[in-house]
């Protein structure tokens, strides 16, 4: 199975899975597994001696804030602003952001609410639930994003008409539909390259978003919180890179306030 994932072809050519999709694939099935066992569905686990591919840590690629203001700044009057914004300052995954629509933001109160995603499934789009209960989670919005949701939502009624409805995609395409996931990203990748940015890929905008938002001191557990990761253990997994400069930023301040 996993030589199998390794080497299958995606929709769009690529070969094979990472080794992250694996290894999840893998611990789904020692889970489903577990689970018949206990429910005396089998007699024995099949697969509880079998290892998960091991994943080789990676530098994950981010913009610094400069790099993301200017890709912001030369995006700002193009319809997918909105997206790029909640993508670098919220740190949304893409299928949440696909999944997202009118109906779920509350602009009143300043949040979004991520209740639904799109993923993509052999090639094509699929509306699911995020996978875990911290998934499904109340984003908290600025003014910056309210007034910028607002001016997209106005243009969007506008262009729908009296066919607009509250069910319909915060991102949608001139017909009201939601892009394929697939697209956002050509259309993300395309607009980095006019802005003459380094090459990321769209998910980087989410560990652009942490990295930011920890290096400027946010608590690692509103992070956590804010990217609906199940556990602040896991983003102290992922940006551990990011806390050794806190520290001697955090040294040099105490020691500035008591030391002078």
């Amino acid at each position: 199975m996993v030589e199998t994932l390794r080497m299958a072809k995606t929709a769009k050519g690529r070969r094979g899975l990472s080794t992250r999709s694996q290894q999840l694939a893998v611990g789904v099935l020692k889970a489903a597994c577990q689970w018949a066992q206990l429910n005396e569905l089998v007699a024995r686990n099949p697969v509880a001696g079998v290892q998960r591919p091991r994943v080789e840590s990676k530098p994950t690629k981010t913009w610094s804030a400069e790099e993301a203001r200017k890709f912001l700044t030369a995006t700002k009057d193009t319809r997918m602003h909105v997206a790029w914004s909640l993508l670098l300052t919220r740190g949304l995954r893409r299928g949440e952001l696909c999944g997202l629509r009118w109906e779920h933001v509350d602009l009143d109160n300043r949040a979004v609410r991520i209740v639904d995603t799109l993923t993509v499934v052999d090639g094509k789009p699929v509306a699911s639930s995020p996978k875990t209960a911290a998934g499904r989670r109340s984003v908290p919005l600025d003014a910056s994003l309210v007034a910028i949701l607002k001016a997209h939502r106005a243009a969007e009624k506008l262009r729908a008409g009296e066919a607009f409805h509250e069910t319909f995609p915060v991102i949608a395409d001139e017909a009201g539909r939601s892009y394929h996931p697939d697209t956002v990203s050509e259309f993300f990748e395309n607009a980095a390259k006019d802005a003459g940015l380094p090459r990321i890929r769209l998910h980087d905008c989410r560990h652009t978003a942490a990295s930011l938002m920890l290096s400027q001191g946010v608590p690692v557990k509103v992070v956590s919180e804010m990217l609906g990761h199940a556990s602040p253990t896991i983003t102290l997994s992922v940006y551990a890179h990011v806390l050794p400069g806190m520290g001697e930023e955090a040294g040099a301040a105490l020691s500035a306030s008591l030391l002078g």
